[in-house]
């Protein structure tokens, strides 16, 4: 229920660096409260110093979270599953007593410390349509209640209040832990004899780990992303898109490595990535969350508010100006009032700024007729622009 309340509130959070830790406590707190064991519940995320915890992500820890607190149902086990047996060393598995040399097990393999042996199968739980529930081995039976069970089984199961029952030689209720959501142990334990039975089973068929470690880099209008696959079982990916706080994330891509180009941001923009592994069982949940703002860089030039240049020269100086999201620019050049000296001027697409007609000294053409001619030169990536004012001196030559 806890679990559930925080959930609904996440769109109305302000995430203070004090709420932040806040939450974190009581998440960590409510994951070990549930029994969550490290060598079996797996987190697909990790945070480290200075990570923003995005809503998506904070909603799959609270949804498994909720899985951990949620009673198990019949259903839940439906599909099939690698079912390791435990039980008392000895020459006879039924739970009446582990130690006299009646009937022989199968299948087992060697004793551990004369503590426990095991033996491996596979069990299928299927709904049966009318509201009942059965389950069928392959080569043994793990689930009894006396008898060793050395041939395949097919038994009808109720799953009620933790317990789960079925009728073997017998009725019986094992005790029902839900360690992961493809992972559940199943006991009973005889107290009078001493003697157990242990079942773990885990889920086969299943869609990949999250991807890991997602990450971005962004340059000239091309959003670059690259991850870490969870594990080896996915055939595919799923990159999808957000481009508000409070949208929808939407499919942009389904490559097969660990990486994708976006090459449809548009500046002025925030996005938001995450990344789904696929495989033919389905879908992974998310990996981490990851934000970029597109915002322009302006271009830049470095032109020296002087330029002196001999006369008969027509060629003045190349702007050479630089932009760091590789947009295309513009130039253009224009007259410093009151006067008009841009007319005499030409600039190429490439930024040369050039004489229309060779200056002479003896007869200049300037606004104020100083031979310094005025003028701004801008340029431009189509979002910003920037200017710069300069003077072009023309120098003298001796005997022109």
């Amino acid at each position: 229920m806890k679990a559930s309340l925080a959930k609904a509130a996440l769109g109305k959070l302000n995430w203070s660096n004090e709420l932040m830790k806040y939450t974190l406590t009581l998440l960590i707190s409510v994951l070990i409260f549930s029994n969550s064991y490290g060598d079996d519940y797996e987190s697909a995320q990790r945070f480290t110093e200075g990570d923003t915890l995005s809503a998506e992500v904070l909603n799959d820890i609270l949804d498994r979270m909720e899985l951990s607190l949620k009673t198990t149902t019949s259903a839940d086990l439906i599909g099939t599953w690698d079912l390791v047996q435990t039980t008392c060393a000895g020459e006879r598995t039924t739970l009446g007593n582990c130690s006299n040399n009646q009937t022989a097990p199968t299948g087992y393999g060697d004793d551990v410390d004369s503590l426990y042996k095991q033996r491996a199968d596979t069990v299928t739980f299927s709904d049966d349509g009318d509201g009942t529930y059965s389950l069928s081995t392959s080569s043994y039976c793990a689930f009894i209640r006396s008898g060793v069970g050395n041939s395949s089984c097919t038994l009808s199961y109720a799953v009620v209040d933790g317990r789960f029952i079925f009728n073997s030689n017998g009725f019986t209720a094992y005790n029902l832990q839900r360690v992961s959501n493809t992972r559940y142990l199943m006991t009973i334990n005889s107290s009078a004899s001493g003697s157990f039975n242990v079942i773990r089973i885990d889920k086969k068929a299943l869609p990949p780990k999250a991807p890991t470690a997602l990450a971005i880099t962004q340059s000239s209008g091309t959003a670059t992303l690259t991850w870490t696959a969870g594990d080896a079982t996915e055939t595919g990916y799923d990159v999808k898109r957000k481009n508000a706080t409070d949208g929808t994330y939407a499919s942009i891509g389904t490559p097969t490595d660990e990486s994708y180009s976006d090459s449809s941001i548009v500046k002025g923009n925030n996005y938001w990535y995450r990344v789904f592994a696929t495989n033919g069982n389905g879908t992974s949940i998310g990996s981490n969350v990851i934000q970029i703002n597109y915002s322009n860089t302006p271009p830049s030039m470095n032109l020296a508010s002087t330029i002196s240049l001999n006369e008969g020269t027509t060629e003045v100086v190349d702007v050479a100006a630089t932009d760091a999201d590789d947009d295309s620019l513009t130039y253009a050049i224009a007259s410093v009032s009151p006067g008009d000296d841009a007319g005499d001027f030409e600039i190429s697409t490439a930024g040369v700024i050039s004489f229309k007609t060779a200056p002479d000294y003896e007869s200049p053409a300037d606004y104020d007729a100083d031979n310094v001619y005025d003028i701004e030169v801008s340029v431009t990536d189509g979002t910003d622009t920037v200017t710069q004012t300069i003077g072009i001196v023309v120098t003298d030559v001796d005997g022109s």
